[in-house]
């Protein structure tokens, strides 16, 4: 996720660090839970950074476009690598000590994560410079990415920052990139992504401030949490409960498998998402579980 990401940020000359913090729990298909691959996350979100001064303006008419783009390259990702899912290409359970040993010594880590990073990175590159095409006239979509950010995580993000402090409206600006189950693509329920982001604001890891050391001591002790289940103000010890509890409630992590359906566009988002009984429900309860977890496991610091 951070390295896709961060590379692509670097090329866009992009030198804020606050969108890389904040996605820091997308990471191992989200807090090591399996689901989209970071890769794929980081590139969607890549591709709405890059084309974020488009979008922001109000006489847009690439909102549409957008939604393409970020759809291209998910299609594309599922071609070259068979899934956009964590744990399928892995094959591995890396929520297990086993599993995780299996990702580490036996190769998969380098053989797929590096590999596929590079290609994905060399392939968004394409999709950023690339200009979006504009529509006949403003749409729906245009003016929501313009005023707040899109329809799944954007108004799950805009809640916890209302309510705790912890967000920004760029933030919330970008997160379209995680609507439809990240680019359209079914996997990780956007609602759900957008929760996981003002998680990552407060305990992510920066491995560009953090440095090497700085990076690896919270990554490990991260996983020692997840491994043995003790609880403490940390990044894994919050955010993977947190989405295993909405696993037992919605019955799944990835969006298709929730809704029963799928999106090819953006139009067809716009379109059944504010709507949606159960989209509403996920949205809801996303927004106030986080604002529970962060206020309960921050208010040592206020």
């Amino acid at each position: 996720m951070q390295a896709t990401f961060g590379t692509l940020a670097g090329y866009l000359r992009v030198t804020e660090t606050i969108s890389l913090k904040a996605a820091c729990p997308l990471e191992g298909g989200g807090a090591s839970t399996g689901s989209t691959c970071g890769v794929v996350s980081g590139g969607c979100l890549a591709i709405a950074l890059g084309h974020l001064g488009n979008t922001l303006d109000s006489d847009a008419r690439n909102g549409e476009a957008l939604y393409d783009r970020m759809r291209e390259y998910t299609s594309w990702f599922e071609d070259q690598f068979e899934s956009t899912i964590c744990r399928e290409r892995c094959g591995v359970d890396l929520t297990t000590v086993p599993g995780f040993m299996n990702y580490l010594f036996l190769g998969k880590f380098f053989s797929r994560c590096e590999v596929h990073i590079g290609k994905a990175a060399s392939h968004l590159v394409k999709l950023i410079e690339r200009p979006l095409e504009e529509g006949d006239g403003v749409s729906e979509i245009d003016e929501r990415l313009s005023e707040s950010g899109g329809y799944c995580a954007a108004e799950v993000m805009r809640g916890i920052r209302e309510a705790t402090g912890y967000g920004s409206l760029y933030l919330e600006q970008l997160s379209a990139a995680y609507d439809g189950g990240i680019g359209l693509s079914g996997g990780l329920c956007g609602a759900l992504a957008g929760a996981l982001m003002p998680i990552g604001l407060i305990w992510g890891i920066e491995p560009r401030s953090a440095g090497f050391i700085g990076t690896l001591v919270p990554f490990i002790r991260g996983h020692v949490n997840l491994y043995t289940g003790r609880q403490e103000p940390e990044l894994w010890a919050i955010g993977n409960p947190f989405i295993k509890e909405f696993q037992s409630r919605f019955g799944s992590m990835e969006c298709k498998d929730i809704l029963k359906r799928s999106f090819n566009s953006g139009k067809e988002l716009a379109e059944f998402v504010p709507g949606s009984a159960a989209c509403s429900e996920i949205k809801d309860w996303c927004r106030d579980r986080a604002i529970e977890l962060i206020s309960a496991n921050t208010a040592f610091n206020r």
